[in-house]
Order: structure tokens, then sequence, then C-alpha cells
């Protein structure tokens, strides 16, 4: 009870003061595009917004991109392969489920799967990022729609910039045979501009059969029509990549063998994903501007699953189509005198999914077709009240359709097949307020959100579960953002977020259900700050009570989500050019997945401290630094069984160098 009371003083506390800071010196004039899908002022965003620049980027010790995420506050990442291909980011404590209440765009395009598969995160390489916005809470469900329950993670890629040519190369090596080169071109010539880019990346892995070996190539063009003011643009985008699943160790693996063991030697992944993307934007004089944009996905993976199915069907082919359409109306016209900006859109999705399964015998055991289906109107309003105070709002329907066809060729009790269809309608709605005054602003907000089963969800080992009801969320936050004189920024945010119906796997009884009720409330705090003797110290600490409202599990904390996490920075600028420093980690323990009712012992803590030089001078920079420095051993990711408490493990991976150097021409 004092427990409680405890967290309910600190939470009403932090609701009075809340804020969002960013991971870099705030610059509240930035402009960012997730919160609205145009342009605006991140002091004029009445949620909690993130941002990693460029800068940040080439100075960062993360090898991938999913990497670049962890040190953010409110933000967990694990990494259950070891090498980046399959990373979960938890925003807000989702826990087992966290990749699929989190959406993930790249300049806009949704690349969430519509099954369980997770988020393809190689397919996009650092060296082709400009930045990365990341809108944590619900209040992104207005614009984006499914999946955006606990935040949307929007990848914005790089142009050619403003000379007529310019060339990057890039390397980078480190431990486990790490190597990765690439090559960035682009610029502007008249009204072109231009920028493509070629990588490889490739790795052992920490663990055995963890390797991965990877090739990107990227284009991004556009085109401005001088009559009409007409900019077009076209996108592609190409990997083709193969990685090891070295799968989990269990006590008796970690006592017979070590932590870089493999059970599961031969299971892998062979993974070719294209993408292209057109669109224009159109302004219309007075009446705004219109905007189009479409894009087709076209992915296929080969999936080896010998040792961990046990050979039970684990062979897996699939290949899944997307095809988007994605009109847009904004309107930027003063209303009765008070500053106004407006969006009107529609999407469009539409997902093919087919995949069959294989024993040893490369026989046919079962194929399954899906097809899924989105359309979705919203609309959002900016309203300017006055010059310090301004309001938002909007609303979003969204139809989603599916189609299953399943059929099961197993000679021994085959399932029935199925041929079903599944019809969910959802919407979302939101409302802001933001007071700025100076360089500091306040804001409070409340949402709601929605999350669709995936599709695999309503399957387990080919038992079809249509009663599976959507994920509804019920979302408040409130925030500020203070600069104490010129050399500290802090702020601190609080929110709680009501889920119903919220999607689960039941160990107890093998099928993916509904939860009766949970909350996800919490309190994230950040600083940034320039010290004498040329030191800079930034941090942050997220304090995350992920629980279960009602049901068996009442009172009870979601499996996977710590509690408490803080990121601390400290960094010397040595000279104009040279700076350097130490990053200290932490997350405390976490309920192992399946224990939903709290019955065994938890997945330890997590320290690790990482350091690292950056060197930059006219056309060169050089980094290198060395990760989890004391080679600490802690796991990412664990799962028990619920009757027994028998437990396996993920590896984190142990102490590890890096060095990178880029030379532009």
């Amino acid at each position: 009870m004092k427990k409680n009371i405890l967290i309910s003083l600190l939470f009403f506390a932090a609701s009075l003061f809340s804020a969002n800071l960013w991971a870099e010196d705030v610059d509240l004039e930035r402009i960012v595009v997730t919160p609205y899908r145009y342009g605006e002022r991140l002091g004029d965003v009445p949620t909690s917004v993130s941002v990693i620049d460029a800068e940040q980027i080439a100075g960062s010790s993360a090898s991938t991109t999913v990497g670049l995420l962890s040190d953010l506050s409110g933000v967990v990442v694990r990494d259950w392969t070891g090498n980046g291909s399959k990373a979960t980011v938890d925003i807000r404590g989702f826990g087992e489920q966290a990749g699929l209440n989190v959406l993930v765009l790249v300049n806009g395009r949704r690349v969430n799967e519509i099954d369980m598969s997770g988020t393809s995160w190689m397919q996009i390489p650092k060296d082709q990022i400009e930045r990365i916005e990341v809108l944590k809470g619900g209040f992104g469900s207005v614009l984006y729609g499914d999946n955006a329950v606990s935040g949307v993670v929007n990848i914005i890629t790089k142009q050619g910039g403003d000379q007529p040519i310019a060339v990057e190369l890039s390397g980078e090596y480190g431990s486990y045979a790490l190597n990765k080169e690439g090559i960035n071109f682009g610029g502007t010539r008249d009204q072109l501009n231009y920028f493509l880019s070629y990588s490889n990346n490739a790795s052992n892995g920490y663990r055995d059969n963890s390797y991965f070996k990877g090739t990107n190539f990227f284009t991004n063009l556009s085109y401005l029509i001088e009559p009409t003011k007409t900019n077009l643009r076209f996108i592609q985008g190409y990997s083709k990549s193969a990685y090891g699943l070295p799968g989990a160790l269990s006590s008796a693996n970690l006592a017979s063998f070590n932590r870089r063991y493999s059970a599961y030697g031969d299971d892998h992944v062979k993974d070719t994903d294209y993408n292209f993307g057109l669109g224009f934007d159109q302004p219309t004089g007075n009446l705004g501007r219109f905007s189009f944009d479409t894009s087709l996905r076209k992915r296929q993976t080969f999936t080896n699953f010998i040792g961990a199915n046990g050979g039970y069907n684990p062979i897996i082919k699939s290949h899944i189509e997307t095809l988007g359409f994605n009109p847009k109306y904004i309107y930027d016209k003063a209303f009765f005198s008070l500053g106004n900006k407006a969006i009107l859109g529609f999407d469009f999705y539409r997902y093919d999914f087919n995949s069959d399964t294989f024993n040893l015998a490369i026989a046919k055991q079962s194929d399954n077709y899906v097809r899924k289906t989105s359309r979705a109107g919203y609309f959002q309003d900016e309203l300017a009240v006055t010059k310090k105070i301004t309001l938002t709002g909007g609303y979003r329907y969204e139809d989603i359709k599916y189609a299953f066809n399943y059929n099961d060729y197993a000679t021994f009790l085959p399932n029935p097949p199925i041929d079903s269809k599944v019809n969910l309608k959802a919407t979302a709605y939101n409302i802001g307020l933001i007071y700025k005054y100076g360089q500091n602003n306040f804001y409070i907000n409340h949402s709601t959100g929605f999350r669709s089963p995936a599709t695999d969800e309503y399957f387990v080992y080919g038992v079809f579960n249509p009663n599976l009801k959507q994920q509804d969320s019920n979302n408040y936050e409130i925030g500020l953002h203070q600069k104490i004189f010129d050399f500290l920024d802090i702020g601190i945010a609080g929110y709680f977020m009501n889920l119903k119906n919220e999607l689960y796997y039941n160990p107890a009884t093998y099928m993916n259900e509904n939860y009766d009720k949970t909350r996800h409330s919490g309190v994230e705090l950040d600083f940034n700050s320039k010290l004498p003797l040329r030191l800079k110290l930034s941090g942050n600490y997220t304090y995350d009570q992920a629980v279960f409202r009602d049901g068996e599990y009442k009172g009870k904390y979601i499996p996977m989500v710590p509690s408490h996490k803080f990121n601390l920075s400290l960094v010397h600028l040595f000279t104009d050019y040279l700076s350097g420093g130490f990053a200290f980690n932490y997350m405390n323990d976490r309920r192992f997945i399946n224990d939903e009712a709290n019955r065994w012992p938890s997945l330890k803590q997590i320290l690790t401290i990482d350091a690292k030089l950056f060197f930059e001078k006219s056309d060169y920079k050089i980094s290198g630094g060395i990760n989890n420095l004391f080679n600490a051993k802690y796991y990412e990711y664990g799962v028990c069984n619920a009757t027994t408490g028998a437990v396996n493990y993920y590896p984190g991976i142990g102490r590890n160098f890096f060095i990178k150097a880029t030379k532009k021409f």
C-alpha cells in the first residue's frame, strides 16, 4: 500500500511539471513532421517527441539503426537474435507484444508487417538516415491508425543536399568480424535533387549462429516543376540479407557450454525486400496544398527452423505484397483571424500474405493466404488561439478487413481448412493544448488508439480463433520543457494509458487472447547540461508501471517491462575537433515472458558502461569506442514455463569495440 501511495505521489508531482526533452540540445524552432504529417515547429507540438539528428547518428556507438533508439527515455530495445535484424522497440512498457504496438515508418510509409514477424530493421542502414523522430504515446493514432498505440518511429532518409555533386565514403569495423562499407552519392542540379546509397554489412555475431550478411541499395529523387511549383518524388529501396537464429539457451545449456553457444546451429533466414514510392506535392495558392503518395513493397523470406521447431513444419516460405495510397490535403489559412493549420487525408493499404510450411522431406504441410485491407479517413486541426496558446484536435475512422484461406496437408490429424472473413471498425481521436512562454512550453493531451490483431495471432498451430477483439487504448499525458539559465534544459513527462482487450499469448491455453484490462503509467525525466571545463552531462530516467487491472492477474506486473531505466552520458570536448566520454546504461529486473502470475524469480538487472571518442575536421569523421566496457553478463530477453518455472535466456552482447570513418568529397 505504501509503495502504491508513493508511486501515486511521484506521478502526481511529475504531472505538475511534466515535459518532453530531446536527446540533443533542445531547439523548439526545429521542424518535425511526424506529429502532423506536415512540417511544424517542435515547440508547437502538444505531445512527447524525441529527435535523433544526423550529428548524433554519426557519433553514435550503436552498430544498427534500432540501436540508436535505446538511449531514449521511455524506450527499451530488445535484440533477441543478437544481430539487430529482429529487435523489438518497446515504448512505454508493452513487453512481449511491444513491436505490434509501435508503428514504424520510413519517410511516412508504413513498414510494420501484418504478421508477428516484426519490423525488418536491417532494411534501413544508419548511413542512409537524416534523422529519426519518435512520437511517444497514443497521440499519433489519429494520423497513423493501427499499431500506433504506444508510439510512432519515423525514419527520415537523406536527400541530395545543395551542392551539384557530393560523395561520401564510409567504413566501419569491429568485434566479431563486423565490417560495413558504404557509398552515398547525391546533389542538386537545376530542379533535380538526387541521393543514391549502396552499402554492405556483415558480422559473425556475438553468439554462434548469430551472423548477419546484408546488401542495401537506396534511391531518393525529387524534381521541381517551376511553372506550377509541383514537386515530384521517387523513392526506391532494395535489401537482401541472410542471418542466423541462435535461439534461446536453457539453464542446462549455460551450465554445459557458455553464453555464446547456440543449440540451433542450422536455423537461419533469407530475406529479400523491394519497395517503390511515387508522389507529388501541389500548392493550390491560397487554398493550401495537396499531396499524394503511392507505394508498393514486395518481400520474400525463407525461414529454416529445423532446430527450434524440432521437426514440426520447420521450413517456411513467405511472400508479402503491400500496396498503399495516401492522399492528403493541407489547409494553412487563418480562421477568424486565428492562426490555423488543418490536414484532411485518406489512407488505403492492401496486404497480400502467402505462407507455405514444409517438413524435413520438403513436402508441403500447409498453405496460408491472408488478405488484409485497411481504409481510413482522418482530420486534424491546429488552431492558434493566441500567440502563446495552441489547440490541436483530430479524429480517425478506420475499416479493417481480413480474408483467410488455410489448408492443412498433414497426413496425421490435419486441421480443418479455413475460408473465413473478419471485419473490424476502429476510431481514434485526440485533443491537445500547448502553452508557450519564453523558450519554454507546457502541454497536455488526451487521445485514444487501437491495434488490430496480427494475422498469425488468429492462428495457433493451425487452430483459428475468429473471436479475438481489437485492442483499444485511452491515453492521458501532461508535459513541460523548461530551460534554466543558459546551461541546463530539464523536463519531465507524466502519462497513463488504460487499455481494454490488450492482446497476448496465454501459455495456459496455448491461444492468443485478450487481457481484461491493463494500465501503463509512468514518468520520463530528461536533462541536458553544459558544464565548465568543456563538459557536457546529459541523461534520462524512466519509471514505468505496467500492471493488470482486472481478471485473474489483477495487480500483477506485465512481463518483460522494467520499472526503472536510466541513461547517463558524460562528454568532454578536448579540442574543437576531438571529444570523448562515457555512457552508463541501467535497467532493473523484469518478469519473464509467460510469468503473468508473477510466480517466479525475475530476469536480473542490467548495468553497462560504454566509452567512445569522436573526431571531426573538415570532411573527415572518425569515431571509435568500446561498448559494454566491463563485459557485463546480462540477458536481453527471457521466457519461462509458467507451470515449472524453467527458463530460457537470450544473452546480451559482451564487450565489443568499433571504429568508423567517413570522408566526403
